[in-house]
């Protein structure tokens, strides 16, 4: 057994290239059985790579007695194998209490950043977890209950950036088989057994009852199946990766054009949507399947139609394109707005939005355009200068039947307050003419006194057809 293990784990560890010569590997050591199996283990076959060992331990400030006795034996451990050790203590209930989260998710965070720190002042390439095939099943578990996407199940990656976990393709009984005929001893942590935290929960009920009554090898199996979701993850981001590249990106807003996903397969749009909102929030925590199809509706709502998102973010179709944006960027600093000069060619607000203007003689019985994209107007009736520029207290947009304020435009077109300080207006010195995406001015309608036309057409992206994808 003792050599099977070593050689499955050396398997393991080339087939997923988890160590290079002369990695420096820092190992978590709690003193439990798994973390201690990790130890003992890589220090016999790491020769064969070559690669160099370090521990680290933390005493989370809980147990008392208990977690001084563990962090004693982690040390006397760590010395009887020559490997270099480094103990850190923390109050985790002082901190989870300060951070405001639970004890579980206050140790997890207090262990990585040690990790990371020690790692870095001592020079290791590798920070080396002891996780294993049932905690696999039992993230799998608690990621499909709480609702995850094909990426949270998963479950735990062998390597992620400069973490490895040595030990997946081990079960429990194959960890203390191991030991036992190695000699080696470890410590029980008396919290293990409680069914305070859901995860203690799943495997101790849960995974046990599976076991036992279902399936023996069913800790496996939910392991192979999480192993069979992130080969098919590997391959849907591999098909989604040129559509991240696609966006236009602004420090509190990214954008993207509707054209881009709204033929695509179901598949490719959630995971690119789920990308793209948790790019914005610098998160993946709490954004959920209900956030991305909120967004995936606005591929086929009209213009102005905005959905609310976690952390402050908000996102909205604006005619052929989708932004999702911090609610706050209405601090950043615009023109207020600018001269028209025809011909001419103005940007909008959303990144490759226009307005191009220009004007012609007017050929009686001519057909006028009827797309929301492309406006005529009877240029002179047009009163002094034409402007683009944000909204104006007491604006009005005129109508045949007399005008009605922008403001209730704005309500009546849902309109996010968030967003209505940096919409531009096209406007003359006597009303508003156009609101692009919501409404236009009927008082300037071509007639057959008309001489003039003036065509202002909202393009996208380059595109000058007023068409939208």
């Amino acid at each position: 057994m003792q050599r099977n293990a070593e050689r499955k784990v050396e398997a393991f560890i080339r087939e997923k290239d988890l160590i290079q010569a002369e990695d420096r590997i820092l190992i978590g050591l709690s003193g439990g059985a798994d973390s201690a199996c990790l130890v003992v283990l890589l220090q016999g076959i790491c020769g064969s790579f070559p690669a160099r060992l370090g521990a680290f331990h933390v005493n989370h400030g809980i147990r008392g007695a208990e977690a001084d006795r563990d962090e004693r034996f982690s040390g006397e451990l760590c010395d009887r194998f020559g490997i270099p050790f480094y103990a850190v203590k923390k109050d985790v209930p002082g901190l989870a209490k300060e951070w405001k989260m639970g004890l579980e998710e206050a140790g997890r965070k207090v262990r990585y950043e040690a990790a990371e720190r020690i790692a870095n002042e001592n020079g290791y390439t590798k920070i080396a977890l002891a996780h294993h095939q049932k905690d696999v099943a039992e993230t799998f578990l608690f990621h499909l209950f709480r609702g995850s996407s094909i990426t949270g199940l998963t479950s735990i990656p062998a390597k992620r950036d400069r973490i490895i976990r040595p030990l997946l393709c081990l079960d429990r009984q194959e960890i203390e088989e191991y030991l036992a005929e190695r000699g080696i001893l470890f410590c029980e942590d008396s919290t293990n057994g409680e069914t305070d935290y859901t995860r203690n929960k799943i495997r101790h009920h849960m995974l046990s009852y599976a076991e036992k009554e279902i399936n023996a090898g069913a800790v496996r199996h939910v392991a192979e199946a999480a192993k069979e979701l992130a080969e098919t993850d590997a391959y849907l981001e591999e098909q989604a990766r040129g559509y991240y590249e696609l966006a236009t990106r602004e420090p509190d807003a990214l954008y993207f054009p509707v054209g881009m996903l709204d033929k695509k397969h179901p598949v490719i749009q959630k995971r690119v949507l789920h990308r793209f909102i948790c790019e914005m929030a610098g998160t993946e925590k709490d954004i959920t399947r209900d956030h991305v199809e909120a967004v995936l509706g606005l591929l086929y709502a009209r213009s102005g139609k905005q959905v609310s998102l976690p952390y402050g973010l908000i996102a909205e179709r604006s005619f052929s394109i989708i932004g999702i944006v911090k609610a706050e960027r209405k601090e950043r600093q615009r023109p207020a707005g600018c001269e028209v000069r025809v011909p001419g060619i103005y940007p909008l607000e959303v990144p490759g939005n226009s307005l191009s203007f220009r004007a012609f003689s007017y050929k009686k019985n001519k057909e006028i355009p009827k797309n929301e994209y492309t406006k005529w107007y009877d240029y002179d009736k047009i009163r002094g200068t034409l402007c683009l520029r944000t909204y104006c207290e007491g604006d009005r947009l005129g109508m045949l039947e007399g005008s009605r304020s922008v403001k209730s435009l704005w309500t009546e077109y849902k309109i996010p307050r968030e967003l209505r300080a940096t919409k531009l207006l096209l406007a003359d010195e006597k009303q508003v003419l156009w609101i692009p995406g919501v409404r236009s001015c009927d008082n300037y309608r071509i007639d057959d006194t008309t001489e003039t036309v003036l065509e202002v057409q909202m393009t996208n992206g380059g595109r000058d057809d007023g068409s939208e994808r």
